[in-house]
Protein backbone atom coordinates (compact mmCIF):
# COMPACT_ATOMS: atom_id res chain seq x y z
CA UNK A 1 0.00 0.00 0.00
CA UNK A 2 1.59 3.57 -1.14
CA UNK A 3 1.74 6.28 1.11
CA UNK A 4 0.35 9.43 -0.92
CA UNK A 5 -0.32 13.01 0.08
CA UNK A 6 -4.21 12.55 -0.85
CA UNK A 7 -4.31 10.02 2.40
CA UNK A 8 -1.60 12.36 4.18
CA UNK A 9 -4.21 15.25 3.54
CA UNK A 10 -7.63 12.77 4.99
CA UNK A 11 -5.93 12.23 8.29
CA UNK A 12 -5.20 15.53 8.57
CA UNK A 13 -8.44 16.44 7.94
CA UNK A 14 -8.80 15.28 11.70
CA UNK A 15 -6.59 17.22 13.48
CA UNK A 16 -7.99 20.25 14.73
CA UNK A 17 -6.27 23.68 15.91
CA UNK A 18 -6.88 23.94 19.30
CA UNK A 19 -8.08 27.41 19.36
CA UNK A 20 -9.95 27.71 16.17
CA UNK A 21 -11.33 24.34 16.52
CA UNK A 22 -11.50 23.47 12.69
CA UNK A 23 -9.55 20.96 10.72
CA UNK A 24 -5.76 22.01 9.94
CA UNK A 25 -6.57 21.08 5.97
CA UNK A 26 -10.06 23.72 5.83
CA UNK A 27 -7.93 26.17 7.78
CA UNK A 28 -5.54 26.38 5.48
CA UNK A 29 -2.65 25.66 7.58
CA UNK A 30 -0.74 22.56 5.68
CA UNK A 31 0.81 24.15 3.25
CA UNK A 32 3.57 21.19 2.23
CA UNK A 33 3.30 17.34 1.77
CA UNK A 34 6.74 15.43 1.14
CA UNK A 35 7.16 12.03 0.56
CA UNK A 36 10.09 9.98 0.24
CA UNK A 37 9.45 6.09 0.43
CA UNK A 38 8.18 5.40 3.87
CA UNK A 39 9.35 8.82 5.39
CA UNK A 40 6.67 12.21 5.01
CA UNK A 41 7.45 15.92 6.05
CA UNK A 42 4.60 17.86 6.41
CA UNK A 43 4.89 21.86 6.41
CA UNK A 44 2.22 23.30 9.04
CA UNK A 45 2.21 27.12 9.32
CA UNK A 46 0.89 28.91 12.06
CA UNK A 47 -1.40 31.92 12.92
CA UNK A 48 1.53 33.27 14.59
CA UNK A 49 4.68 32.75 15.42
CA UNK A 50 4.59 32.82 18.99
CA UNK A 51 1.07 30.48 19.49
CA UNK A 52 1.24 28.88 22.67
CA UNK A 53 -0.36 25.59 20.95
CA UNK A 54 2.59 24.82 18.69
CA UNK A 55 3.81 22.00 20.35
CA UNK A 56 0.26 20.18 20.64
CA UNK A 57 -0.20 20.89 17.16
CA UNK A 58 2.93 19.38 16.06
CA UNK A 59 2.33 16.29 18.27
CA UNK A 60 -1.01 15.93 17.30
CA UNK A 61 0.11 16.09 13.13
CA UNK A 62 3.33 13.77 13.89
CA UNK A 63 1.05 11.04 15.64
CA UNK A 64 -1.65 11.35 12.96
CA UNK A 65 0.66 10.54 9.81
CA UNK A 66 2.44 8.03 11.57
CA UNK A 67 -0.50 5.63 12.45
CA UNK A 68 -0.87 5.64 8.82
CA UNK A 69 -0.11 2.35 7.22
CA UNK A 70 3.79 2.01 5.26
CA UNK A 71 4.47 5.41 7.21
CA UNK A 72 8.24 4.76 8.86
CA UNK A 73 9.00 8.51 10.37
CA UNK A 74 7.05 11.52 10.22
CA UNK A 75 8.42 15.32 10.60
CA UNK A 76 6.73 18.34 11.15
CA UNK A 77 8.18 21.78 10.10
CA UNK A 78 6.81 24.73 12.12
CA UNK A 79 6.76 27.97 9.43
CA UNK A 80 3.62 30.90 10.10
CA UNK A 81 1.16 32.52 7.60
CA UNK A 82 1.77 35.77 6.12
CA UNK A 83 -0.53 38.86 7.72
CA UNK A 84 -2.77 38.20 4.56
CA UNK A 85 -3.40 34.65 5.09
CA UNK A 86 -4.04 35.60 8.58
CA UNK A 87 -6.51 37.99 7.80
CA UNK A 88 -8.32 36.00 5.30
CA UNK A 89 -8.89 33.05 7.75
CA UNK A 90 -10.29 35.19 10.15
CA UNK A 91 -12.33 36.88 7.98
CA UNK A 92 -10.62 40.95 8.44
CA UNK A 93 -8.58 42.96 6.41
CA UNK A 94 -4.18 42.56 6.75
CA UNK A 95 -3.68 45.19 9.83
CA UNK A 96 -0.22 44.28 11.20
CA UNK A 97 -0.77 46.08 14.41
CA UNK A 98 -4.60 45.41 15.23
CA UNK A 99 -3.74 44.31 18.93
CA UNK A 100 -2.56 47.71 19.54
CA UNK A 101 -6.03 49.81 17.94
CA UNK A 102 -7.24 49.85 21.42
CA UNK A 103 -3.89 51.28 23.24
CA UNK A 104 -3.51 54.86 23.65
CA UNK A 105 0.24 54.89 24.73
CA UNK A 106 2.85 52.61 23.92
CA UNK A 107 5.65 53.89 25.96
CA UNK A 108 9.43 51.69 25.78
CA UNK A 109 11.41 51.54 28.73
CA UNK A 110 14.90 51.32 28.02
CA UNK A 111 18.80 51.50 29.01
CA UNK A 112 22.08 51.86 28.09
CA UNK A 113 23.74 48.95 29.80
CA UNK A 114 22.44 45.87 31.64
CA UNK A 115 22.07 45.75 35.45
CA UNK A 116 20.56 48.71 36.07
CA UNK A 117 16.84 47.63 36.94
CA UNK A 118 15.19 48.19 33.91
CA UNK A 119 13.00 45.24 34.77
CA UNK A 120 11.80 46.50 38.72
CA UNK A 121 11.51 50.34 37.15
CA UNK A 122 9.05 48.94 34.42
CA UNK A 123 7.09 46.55 36.78
CA UNK A 124 6.51 48.55 39.27
CA UNK A 125 5.65 51.92 37.16
CA UNK A 126 2.92 49.89 35.76
CA UNK A 127 1.79 49.11 38.91
CA UNK A 128 1.66 53.11 40.10
CA UNK A 129 0.04 53.81 37.25
CA UNK A 130 -2.69 50.67 37.84
CA UNK A 131 -2.99 52.19 41.47
CA UNK A 132 -4.33 55.63 39.68
CA UNK A 133 -7.37 53.78 37.67
CA UNK A 134 -5.44 53.37 34.24
CA UNK A 135 -5.40 50.07 32.55
CA UNK A 136 -2.40 49.24 31.99
CA UNK A 137 -0.30 46.19 29.72
CA UNK A 138 3.25 45.40 29.94
CA UNK A 139 5.21 43.79 27.24
CA UNK A 140 8.50 42.31 28.39
CA UNK A 141 10.55 42.60 24.96
CA UNK A 142 13.99 41.96 26.70
CA UNK A 143 13.90 38.21 24.74
CA UNK A 144 17.00 36.99 25.54
CA UNK A 145 17.01 38.09 29.48
CA UNK A 146 12.43 37.61 30.35
CA UNK A 147 12.11 38.66 33.94
CA UNK A 148 8.79 40.22 33.88
CA UNK A 149 6.86 36.86 34.42
CA UNK A 150 9.46 36.31 37.78
CA UNK A 151 8.67 39.82 38.97
CA UNK A 152 5.00 39.41 38.84
CA UNK A 153 5.01 35.56 39.90
CA UNK A 154 3.92 34.38 36.69
CA UNK A 155 4.27 30.74 36.04
CA UNK A 156 1.15 29.69 32.98
CA UNK A 157 1.25 30.21 29.71
CA UNK A 158 -0.94 32.30 27.35
CA UNK A 159 -3.62 30.86 25.17
CA UNK A 160 -4.67 31.56 21.85
CA UNK A 161 -7.97 32.47 20.26
CA UNK A 162 -8.94 33.39 16.84
CA UNK A 163 -5.30 33.29 15.95
CA UNK A 164 -4.28 36.73 18.26
CA UNK A 165 -2.58 35.38 21.67
CA UNK A 166 -4.25 36.28 24.93
CA UNK A 167 -2.22 38.18 27.66
CA UNK A 168 -2.19 36.74 31.05
CA UNK A 169 -3.59 38.95 33.26
CA UNK A 170 -2.06 39.25 36.76
CA UNK A 171 -2.50 42.04 39.99
CA UNK A 172 -5.04 43.87 37.12
CA UNK A 173 -1.96 44.17 34.47
CA UNK A 174 -1.79 42.31 30.60
CA UNK A 175 1.34 40.55 30.48
CA UNK A 176 2.93 39.24 27.72
CA UNK A 177 6.84 37.67 27.64
CA UNK A 178 8.93 35.09 25.42
CA UNK A 179 9.46 33.43 29.03
CA UNK A 180 6.04 32.35 29.55
CA UNK A 181 5.91 30.91 25.77
CA UNK A 182 9.68 28.96 25.76
CA UNK A 183 8.82 27.58 29.25
CA UNK A 184 11.23 27.80 32.57
CA UNK A 185 14.95 27.83 31.77
CA UNK A 186 14.67 27.42 28.14
CA UNK A 187 17.16 29.23 26.45
CA UNK A 188 16.18 31.74 23.89
CA UNK A 189 18.70 32.15 21.06
CA UNK A 190 17.15 34.15 18.69
CA UNK A 191 19.28 36.27 15.95
CA UNK A 192 18.03 39.73 14.84
CA UNK A 193 15.63 38.73 12.58
CA UNK A 194 13.88 36.62 14.50
CA UNK A 195 14.09 39.28 17.44
CA UNK A 196 12.17 41.99 15.04
CA UNK A 197 9.28 39.80 14.28
CA UNK A 198 8.63 38.44 17.96
CA UNK A 199 8.30 41.84 18.34
CA UNK A 200 5.81 43.12 15.75
CA UNK A 201 3.93 39.72 16.49
CA UNK A 202 3.56 40.46 20.48
CA UNK A 203 2.44 43.91 19.60
CA UNK A 204 0.05 43.53 16.69
CA UNK A 205 -1.32 39.93 16.98
CA UNK A 206 -1.90 40.50 20.85
CA UNK A 207 -5.12 40.63 22.02
CA UNK A 208 -4.51 43.67 24.27
CA UNK A 209 -7.50 45.50 24.14
CA UNK A 210 -8.69 48.85 25.49
CA UNK A 211 -5.37 49.97 27.34
CA UNK A 212 -4.48 53.50 28.49
CA UNK A 213 -0.53 52.33 28.88
CA UNK A 214 1.21 49.49 27.47
CA UNK A 215 5.02 49.88 28.95
CA UNK A 216 7.66 47.83 26.77
CA UNK A 217 10.55 46.24 28.41
CA UNK A 218 13.10 46.82 25.88
CA UNK A 219 16.45 44.64 26.73
CA UNK A 220 19.65 47.03 27.36
CA UNK A 221 21.76 48.65 24.77
CA UNK A 222 21.22 49.82 21.26
CA UNK A 223 20.72 46.60 19.37
CA UNK A 224 17.80 45.13 17.00
CA UNK A 225 14.96 45.48 19.58
CA UNK A 226 15.28 49.03 20.61
CA UNK A 227 15.80 49.44 17.15
CA UNK A 228 12.70 48.12 16.45
CA UNK A 229 10.59 49.59 18.47
CA UNK A 230 12.32 53.45 17.28
CA UNK A 231 11.90 52.37 13.47
CA UNK A 232 8.69 50.84 13.20
CA UNK A 233 6.38 51.44 15.93
CA UNK A 234 4.74 54.83 16.84
CA UNK A 235 6.01 55.32 20.63
CA UNK A 236 4.58 57.95 22.48
CA UNK A 237 7.83 57.89 24.28
CA UNK A 238 10.94 56.53 25.80
CA UNK A 239 11.93 56.37 29.60
CA UNK A 240 15.93 55.95 30.31
CA UNK A 241 16.68 53.76 33.18
CA UNK A 242 20.49 54.34 34.92
CA UNK A 243 22.42 54.22 37.59
CA UNK A 244 24.57 57.10 39.19
CA UNK A 245 27.91 55.76 38.01
CA UNK A 246 30.30 56.70 35.15
CA UNK A 247 30.05 53.60 33.16
CA UNK A 248 26.36 53.53 33.04
CA UNK A 249 25.80 56.97 32.23
CA UNK A 250 28.42 56.46 29.10
CA UNK A 251 25.92 54.10 27.78
CA UNK A 252 23.12 56.23 28.32
CA UNK A 253 23.96 58.39 26.20
CA UNK A 254 24.10 56.22 23.33
CA UNK A 255 20.47 55.11 24.33
CA UNK A 256 19.33 58.24 24.13
CA UNK A 257 20.99 59.25 21.16
CA UNK A 258 19.41 56.56 19.20
CA UNK A 259 15.82 57.27 20.05
CA UNK A 260 16.55 61.45 19.49
CA UNK A 261 17.59 60.04 16.28
CA UNK A 262 14.48 58.91 15.31
CA UNK A 263 12.63 62.02 16.50
CA UNK A 264 11.04 59.70 19.88
CA UNK A 265 10.25 62.15 22.53
CA UNK A 266 12.74 61.27 25.97
CA UNK A 267 9.89 61.69 28.87
CA UNK A 268 12.82 61.47 31.49
CA UNK A 269 15.36 59.77 33.16
CA UNK A 270 15.00 57.06 36.02
CA UNK A 271 18.35 57.00 38.46
CA UNK A 272 17.34 53.22 39.83
CA UNK A 273 19.63 52.17 43.12
CA UNK A 274 20.32 56.17 43.68
CA UNK A 275 21.44 55.60 47.49
CA UNK A 276 20.98 53.42 50.31
CA UNK A 277 19.47 54.36 53.68
CA UNK A 278 21.83 53.27 56.36
CA UNK A 279 19.58 51.35 59.07
CA UNK A 280 19.98 52.58 62.82
CA UNK A 281 21.61 55.70 61.73
CA UNK A 282 20.05 59.65 62.03
CA UNK A 283 17.21 60.13 59.18
CA UNK A 284 18.60 61.35 55.80
CA UNK A 285 21.34 59.97 56.19
CA UNK A 286 22.51 58.16 52.94
CA UNK A 287 25.01 55.67 51.92
CA UNK A 288 25.49 56.59 47.80
CA UNK A 289 27.26 53.58 46.85
CA UNK A 290 27.41 54.45 43.22
CA UNK A 291 28.09 57.48 43.16
CA UNK A 292 25.73 60.94 42.92
CA UNK A 293 24.47 63.33 40.56
CA UNK A 294 24.67 61.21 37.53
CA UNK A 295 20.88 61.41 36.85
CA UNK A 296 21.04 64.64 37.27
CA UNK A 297 23.94 65.41 34.70
CA UNK A 298 22.45 63.14 31.59
CA UNK A 299 18.93 65.16 32.12
CA UNK A 300 20.23 68.43 31.86
CA UNK A 301 22.54 67.52 29.44
CA UNK A 302 19.47 66.50 27.13
CA UNK A 303 16.99 68.55 28.54
CA UNK A 304 15.05 66.10 29.67
CA UNK A 305 13.13 65.65 33.66
CA UNK A 306 14.85 63.40 36.16
CA UNK A 307 11.76 61.85 36.89
CA UNK A 308 13.01 59.81 40.23
CA UNK A 309 15.53 58.51 42.30
CA UNK A 310 15.07 54.70 43.44
CA UNK A 311 16.60 53.79 46.74
CA UNK A 312 18.71 50.61 46.90
CA UNK A 313 15.98 49.11 48.54
CA UNK A 314 16.17 45.29 50.03
CA UNK A 315 12.49 44.92 50.33
CA UNK A 316 12.21 45.87 46.23
CA UNK A 317 14.73 43.23 45.42
CA UNK A 318 12.39 40.76 47.76
CA UNK A 319 9.21 42.20 45.78
CA UNK A 320 10.73 41.49 42.72
CA UNK A 321 12.25 37.86 43.58
CA UNK A 322 8.86 36.75 45.00
CA UNK A 323 6.52 38.08 42.67
CA UNK A 324 4.81 40.80 44.42
CA UNK A 325 5.97 44.18 43.36
CA UNK A 326 6.41 46.83 46.32
CA UNK A 327 4.09 49.24 45.25
CA UNK A 328 1.57 46.89 45.58
CA UNK A 329 2.11 47.41 49.20
CA UNK A 330 0.75 51.86 49.38
CA UNK A 331 2.08 53.01 52.31
CA UNK A 332 5.94 51.71 51.68
CA UNK A 333 8.25 54.00 50.37
CA UNK A 334 9.13 52.05 47.18
CA UNK A 335 5.03 52.40 46.48
CA UNK A 336 5.59 56.68 47.15
CA UNK A 337 8.35 56.69 45.03
CA UNK A 338 7.19 55.23 42.04
CA UNK A 339 3.69 56.95 42.63
CA UNK A 340 5.76 60.21 42.09
CA UNK A 341 7.86 58.93 39.13
CA UNK A 342 3.92 58.17 37.71
CA UNK A 343 2.62 61.85 38.76
CA UNK A 344 6.03 63.37 36.55
CA UNK A 345 5.10 60.89 33.13
CA UNK A 346 1.51 61.65 33.22
CA UNK A 347 2.46 65.63 32.76
CA UNK A 348 4.36 64.36 29.40
CA UNK A 349 2.08 61.51 28.43
CA UNK A 350 -1.51 62.25 28.95
CA UNK A 351 -4.07 59.47 28.87
CA UNK A 352 -7.62 60.85 26.93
Amino acid sequence: MTVTKEKILDVLKKVKDPGLKKDLVSLGMVKDVEIAGSAVRVTIALTMSGCPMKNQIKDDVEKAVRNLEDVSDARVILTTMTSEERARLLGAEPSEMQGIEKVKHIIAIASGKGGVGKSTVTVNLAIALLKKGFKVGVLDADMHGPDIPIMLGIDERPLGSRGMLLPIEKFGLKVVSTATLAGEGVPIVWRGPLVNKAIKEFLGHVEWGELDFLLVDLPPGTGDAPLTMAKFISLDGVIIVTTPQKVALADVRRCIGLFVAQKIPIFGIVENMSFLRVPGVPEGQILEIFGSGGGEKIAKAFGVPLLGKVPLDQEIREGGDMGKPKSLDTDSDCSKTFDIIAEKLLKYAKSD
